[in-house]
């Protein structure tokens, strides 16, 4: 089982370019960044694969358990969206294709474009994903667990939960019987 998160502060919208280039590579080494910007695109549909009711119901556990771990610190909750639960659906079935996790697959724009693509026009953005091999409800809690009880200086999807910058959060399960994986993708957000 395997978490990964992303999240760098950015609040030059005219230097993103650059700024993402350097974020592949911060990626591929699965360092941290936070994204801000602003962008405008059309929402889109996601593609197949249709949430499950186990899905759902999993998808919800995993938002109730964030907000219960921000209200601990004294941060305000973060209410589920369903723009950035279509992004984070699309990252699911994109990592299950290529059975790889990572916040850009080939073909695949970063996680701040998919979440504009989706219909989500952030001026804060964070993503945290992950996977495990045991495909329950208590595989994807323990994956979240283990991302709130990060330490640092390796503890970015800790940072990424209890930031103060998000206002809203679309968590996506997929249960990927053909890699025997469950993906858990988690985005995040403030417009």
């Amino acid at each position: 089982m395997l978490p990964c998160h992303d999240a760098l502060p950015d609040r030059h919208p005219a230097r993103r370019s650059g700024r993402l280039r350097a974020l592949l590579l911060a990626a591929a080494l699965l360092l941290g960044l936070t994204v801000a910007g602003t962008a405008a695109a059309a929402p889109a549909r996601a593609s197949g694969h249709p949430r499950t009711t186990l899905e759902n119901r999993i998808d919800w556990t995993i938002h109730a358990m964030i907000n219960r771990e921000r209200a601990a610190h004294g941060v305000a909750p973060v209410s589920m969206v369903p723009a950035l639960r279509l992004s984070a659906r699309r990252h699911n079935l994109t990592m299950c294709r290529f059975n790889k996790m990572s916040h850009q697959l080939p073909g695949e724009p970063y996680f701040g474009q998919r979440m504009i693509n989706a219909g989500y026009h952030w001026t804060y953005a964070g993503e945290n994903i992950g996977w495990n091999s045991d495909m329950t409800k208590a595989g994807v809690v323990l994956l979240e667990r283990l991302m709130y009880h990060e330490k640092a200086p390796n503890n970015g999807h800790r940072l990424n939960i209890l930031s103060r910058h998000y206002k809203n959060v679309g968590v996506d399960v997929f249960l990927d019987k053909t890699h025997h994986k469950v993906w858990l993708t988690t985005d995040y957000g403030h417009h």
